[in-house]
């Protein structure tokens, strides 16, 4: 047999193995131990902007959860909008599963 006969290993194109994602925000001057108010467990806080490209989706998107009550948020008139980090995973887990 030829070294180009043998058949190298091929992925399958039907199998997808999903991996965690670890995604870090730097942001100077915000505490990222701030926690949701109306969370049982601590939750970081982010910009929706953020909230936006994490998810990937658009800002728009980001308000619509917000409007509708979907993902919890604080609003303070030093660090502006903020949303809830374990809200936002939750919401999100939802979307996927639908």
């Amino acid at each position: 047999m030829k070294r180009g006969d043998v058949k190298r290993g091929r992925t399958n194109p039907e199998r997808r193995v999903e991996r965690p994602q670890l995604v870090i925000i730097n942001r100077p001057f915000v505490s990222p131990k701030k926690s949701c108010d109306r969370c049982s467990q601590p939750s970081g806080m982010i910009t929706p902007d953020e909230a936006a490209a994490l998810c990937e989706v658009s800002t728009r998107t980001v308000y619509h959860w917000l409007e509708s009550g979907q993902i919890h948020f604080s609003e303070t008139v030093g660090e502006g909008l903020l949303i809830c980090l374990s809200s936002l995973a939750a919401t999100t887990m939802n979307e996927t599963r639908d």
